[in-house]
Order: structure tokens, then C-alpha cells, then sequence
């Protein structure tokens, strides 16, 4: 039995999924897996949490972006919600990943940004 790295839930409309605490090479493949689970299964608008999230290497970046693409693929609306600082908002700022999706500093910011106010 494997253990899913995200823990996902539903508010308001808006599937949020929230990152384990380090998120890197050990568990980026199946963080990538479970959010093309999600987009692919038409879960509506989705939220990144990664709020709470301390580590964050470039094989999970690649997730996020590969994640994004399908998104966009499949018209999915998809916003990430980083920490306002720290080594998961500077990891987003140096590989463009803020570039590439919406960003806000918490879940209900980022159910705003998708047309929902996730509490």
C-alpha cells in the first residue's frame, strides 16, 4: 500500500491539495501522479497549499509545472499558495514557477483567485 504525499481535500467547490512538509526527490514522482489523478478526474478548480511546506527541490517544481500543463490541457484552473517567505516562496521566485501559475499566501486567497472562498 502506498501512501498518497498529498492530503486532498474539498472546500467550497475548490480541491485543495495540501504538500507534505519536505517535498523533493524522495516523493515527487508521486506527488506528480496524484495531481494528474486530480486533473485528470475533472475535480474542478484545484489549490497547491504548500503553506505549510518547508522543502521544496526542483524534481517537485517539475511536478507542479508538468501538473500545470495539464491543467491548462484540460481547462482546469490551478493556483498555488506559497508561504509569504522562505525557502518554498524563494525555490518558486528562482525556477519561474511564480510565473507560471497564479500565487497567493494562503488557501482562501488562492479559492478568491479561482472564482471560490475556500475557508
Amino acid at each position: 500500500m502506498t501512501l498518497s504525499p498529498l492530503s486532498v481535500t474539498t472546500v467550497a467547490g475548490v480541491t485543495v491539495g495540501t504538500f507534505p512538509a519536505e517535498a523533493d526527490a524522495s516523493n515527487a514522482s508521486a506527488i506528480r501522479d496524484q495531481l494528474l489523478h486530480l486533473i485528470g478526474a475533472g475535480t474542478g478548480p484545484l489549490v497547491l497549499d504548500l503553506t505549510a511546506t518547508e522543502f521544496c527541490d526542483c524534481a517537485c517544481v517539475g511536478a507542479i509545472l508538468r501538473a500545470g500543463r495539464e491543467a491548462a490541457v484540460r481547462r482546469t484552473r490551478i493556483c498555488l499558495a506559497l508561504p509569504p517567505a522562505g525557502p518554498v516562496r524563494r525555490i518558486a521566485a528562482m525556477t519561474g514557477l511564480d510565473r507560471h501559475l497564479p500565487v497567493t499566501t494562503s488557501v482562501a486567497g488562492a479559492g478568491r483567485t479561482l472564482g471560490a472562498v475556500p475557508g
